[in-house]
This record gives C-alpha cells, sequence and structure tokens, in this order.
C-alpha cells in the first residue's frame, strides 16, 4: 500500500505539473494584459462547441463494454446527484444565487476530471476489468452533462417556450457527443487514419485551452462570496463526494477491490464542464476556477489514498 501511494502520488505530481504551468501561463497573460476575459471565453467556448461533441467519437465509439458493473455505477450515480443537489441548494438557498450559476456550482461539485486525471494512473496501475468502471463513468458523463445543460437552457430563458427548449437540444454538445459517439460504436464504424488523427488532434486541444482560460480568469480579483463558493465546491468535490460513495459501497457491501477505480474518480478534482459552461451561458466563473486550483492540490493526497484501499 505505501508503495502504491508512492507511485500514485509521483505520477499524479508528474501530471498536475505540466497542468499547473499551463495555468500558470495563462494567469501571466491575463495579469500582463495580452489576454482578458473574452479571450478565455472564446477558448472555453471552442472547447464547448468543438472538443467535447469530437470527446463523444473518441470514448463512446471506442467504449470497452465489457465487465461492466452497473450496480457499482448505479451507486456512483446516486451519490453524484446527491452531491449535485447539495451543490445547487447551498447557492442557491444559502448564497442567493440565480439558477443558472447555483446548477453550475452543482455541476462542478459532481463532476470529475476522469479522463485527464485519474484514467491515465489507471492504465498503468490497474488491469483492464478495473479500468472499466472508469470508462463507464466517462461515457455516462455525456448524459448527465447534456442533461445539465439541458436545464441551463430552461434556466436562462425568462418565457420558458418548450419548443424552444427541444431545439436548443440540436445544439447541445455533450448529446451530439453522445450521439456521434453511438453512431460510431453500434455501426462499428472503422474511422480512415487522416480522419482519426483529425479527432485526436481535436481531443487533445481541450486541456490546454481550458486550463491557459482558468488561468486568465484566475488573474483577475473576486469578491468573498465566490471565494466561500469555491471552498464549498472544494469540499463537495474531493472530500464529501468520495464519503459519501465510500458510505454506500460500505452500506450495501461492494467489493472494495472492485471498487477502487470509481472511489479514485468520486476524488479526483472539478472536471472542465462547470467552467465550460458557465462561459457559455454567460455565468460568474470566479468560485469555479479557484476550485480548480484547491481540488487539484488536495487530491494529489485524496486520490493515492483512496487508490491503495483494499
Amino acid at each position: 500500500h505505501i508503495n502504491l501511494k508512492v507511485f500514485m502520488f509521483t505520477l499524479l505530481l508528474l501530471t498536475t505539473l505540466p497542468l499547473f504551468g499551463l495555468v500558470f501561463v495563462g494567469f501571466a497573460l491575463g495579469k500582463f494584459s495580452l489576454f482578458n476575459n473574452q479571450d478565455a471565453k472564446v477558448f472555453l467556448k471552442l472547447i464547448g462547441i468543438l472538443v467535447v461533441p469530437t470527446l463523444g467519437i473518441k470514448i463512446i465509439g471506442e467504449f470497452n463494454y465489457q465487465h461492466i458493473k452497473w450496480d457499482l455505477y448505479f451507486l456512483y450515480l446516486v451519490s453524484q446527484f446527491l452531491i449535485y443537489f447539495t451543490g445547487f441548494f447551498i447557492a442557491k438557498l444559502i448564497f442567493k444565487r440565480s439558477n443558472a450559476e447555483s446548477l453550475i456550482i452543482g455541476m462542478t461539485s459532481a463532476f470529475s476530471n476522469h479522463l485527464f486525471f485519474v484514467y491515465p494512473i489507471a492504465l498503468f496501475e490497474f488491469a483492464t476489468k478495473d479500468i472499466v468502471p472508469i470508462e463507464t463513468i466517462i461515457s455516462a458523463d455525456f448524459i448527465t452533462v447534456g442533461l445539465s445543460v439541458c436545464a441551463l437552457d430552461v434556466a436562462t430563458q425568462k418565457n420558458i417556450k418548450i419548443k424552444s427548449i427541444l431545439f436548443k437540444q440540436f445544439k447541445n454538445p455533450a448529446l451530439i457527443g453522445l450521439l456521434l459517439g453511438l453512431i460510431v460504436f453500434l455501426l462499428k464504424i472503422d474511422l480512415p487514419l487522416s480522419l482519426g488523427r483529425l479527432v485526436d488532434f481535436i481531443c487533445d486541444t481541450g486541456t490546454p485551452c481550458a486550463l491557459i482560460a482558468m488561468g486568465i480568469l484566475l488573474s483577475y480579483k473576486t469578491n468573498r462570496d465566490q471565494i466561500k463558493l469555491s471552498l464549498i465546491i472544494t469540499f463537495l468535490k474531493v472530500l464529501l463526494f468520495p464519503i459519501l460513495l465510500f458510505s454506500f459501497i460500505f452500506l450495501f457491501e461492494y467489493d472494495l477491490n472492485i471498487s477502487k477505480t470509481t472511489m479514485m474518480v468520486a476524488a479526483a478534482p472539478i472536471g472542465a464542464m462547470g467552467l465550460i459552461f458557465a462561459s457559455i451561458y454567460n455565468v460568474k466563473t470566479d468560485a469555479v476556477v479557484r476550485a480548480g486550483i484547491f481540488t487539484y492540490i488536495l487530491s494529489l493526497i485524496g486520490i493515492p489514498i483512496v487508490g491503495s484501499i483494499a
């Protein structure tokens, strides 16, 4: 267990240093006024409109459906929704934020950076059947993110019109990604080499753009309420989420060895989706940006501990 913790901490540290480097680059660009918050929004909009749907082709289209444990994913999903609604109601009832901002706070608290943070580590350390639960969460998050975007469409409309909301879903990036991925998977489409490389190039732009945008937005000052909200997100994401999931696993007497990688996802830092869609829907991003830094630091400690549970 000690060797595993050291290995994970080292790998996480080596993985995280370049990420923090990109955030620092963005911060410097913002501080020296070379880029501003509108430029950051362009980066994030690019990810939301182009990268997210393309990730659907890459992730869902190539997903390995063997060894899926739906009962384990259900426990994760219940925990995720409880964290989501806790974040939403704290923002709405205690901090008196708008519906849209409260949704973003809930989304940020509940969605993990599984694809670029936990998944690479799991590929090194765990067998294929242990990695499948992570792939299940990554794929299923296209549905939960898609539903969150739909909720944002409702929250940001002054007059709710069902037809207008339904029509907007044809432009919902997560649902488009889900649909494209399912088409590739179900029809067993073998993408040509050139098209496959294009998909990879687009997907690879997501993380650098998101982190540079985060750094730019971090260079701007914020108020105390946003800092408090960032601490709430941090507590919910890297502390309460894994504790809640562990409690369900213990309550239902689920095998800890099998659920280890799922626990690691619960302990992961926030994903980029909250920041991306906050920018697209013109919601304040200050709390999300700061929670990103806090959760990345805490996850360096949390994931090795969770990953060594047996």
